[in-house]
């Protein structure tokens, strides 16, 4: 997508990011080592992986809600059994049996009972984590067993590298491949770009919105295991965080279009850079939790507006056919 300068938003929300970093290393203290740039590197890559699937969603026009409580509810699912004594492959396996399930519901919801995706998954958000939480995890916190979750390696650091930043890596070249090489990929971004005309040409709309949805889920599921991996425990007290609008903020400031059909990984890959070195700024200098509220809301706020008014340019050029 171009902005009014002839720029791609991601090259220019890049820009931004490195203006930012330049700022806060020379006013910030501590802020340019190398602890400090691992940190940040740890932290980013959970919220990319998590926008990773959020922008499949988005870009097929949808937006999922409930991703984080499906990563969280799925990744408790593997936590219990871990501590229950059952081997890690088979915890594993049924925590993303979980996220399939709950990914498969959404998938109906939206798809096959006509709910508005917004609604939808917002609702399902609630009714996913109280379930779980009246019946499986009635506390906050789920803590794996010392030596019990030999996936904690996805927290590690391996070879001076977090292991989240491989995992994220690897995911983002995964997602890249099928939005940008597969037939499947293509028809999320017709679907975005007309669901109409996308099913007047035969496209099977249902079927790829529970796709998107089910995508979103086993995405978000490989966050929360990226979670656990890096604290050794599950703390369902982050559902009620505002984690799931920074996933949003990431997608949509980096240029993931609300009205959908329009993005890339690369997209994610932008806003990622760019709000995880705010937030890292933000942090060392002890910013209020508010006030950090207030400056991300306004950034969504601000990157709606300006993809809503991007998105009018584009239609206005196709248009004209220029």
């Amino acid at each position: 997508m171009l902005n009014a300068g002839g720029q791609t938003q991601e090259a220019v929300v890049i820009g931004f990011a490195v203006a930012l970093a330049i700022i806060f290393a020379l006013a910030v203290p501590g802020f340019a080592s190398w602890g400090n740039a691992m940190a940040l590197l740890r932290s980013i890559s959970v919220i990319g992986v998590l926008a990773l699937g959020m922008a499949v969603v988005i870009i097929a026009g949808g937006i999922d809600l409930s991703q984080v409580a499906v990563a969280l509810v799925s990744a408790g699912v593997a936590a219990l059994m871990i501590n229950a004594g059952h081997g890690v492959p088979a915890a594993l396996a049924v925590g993303m049996l979980v996220a399939l399930a709950l990914g498969v519901a959404n998938g109906i919801f939206v798809a096959y009972l006509g709910i508005p995706a917004l609604f939808a998954t917002l609702a399902s958000a609630l009714l996913f984590m109280g379930l779980a939480r009246s019946t499986l995890m009635p506390s906050t916190i789920i803590n794996l067993p010392p030596g019990g979750g030999s996936f904690l390696w996805l927290g590690d650091n391996r070879f001076g590298v977090p292991m989240p930043a491989v995992v994220f890596a690897l995911t983002a070249a995964a997602v890249h491949f099928f939005l940008s090489r597969t037939v499947l990929g293509r028809f999320v971004y017709a679907l975005g770009d007309s669901p109409e005309a996308a099913r007047l040409a035969g496209l099977p709309v249902r079927r790829l919105t529970l796709m998107t949805l089910v995508i979103s889920a086993l995405i978000g599921y490989l966050g929360g295991l990226v979670m656990v991996g890096s604290t050794a425990m599950v703390d369902l007290g982050t559902a009620k965080s505002t984690l799931v609008f920074d996933v949003v903020l990431v997608a949509v400031a980096g240029g993931i279009s609300l009205s959908g059909g329009h993005g890339s990984v690369l997209s994610v890959l932008a806003g990622t850079l760019f709000i995880g070195v705010l937030l890292n700024g933000m942090s060392i200098l002890d910013v209020d939790s508010q006030v950090q509220t207030i400056i991300k809301g306004s950034l969504l706020l601000a990157a709606i507006v300006t993809d809503s008014r991007l998105r009018v340019e584009d239609e206005e050029v196709d248009r004209q056919g220029i």
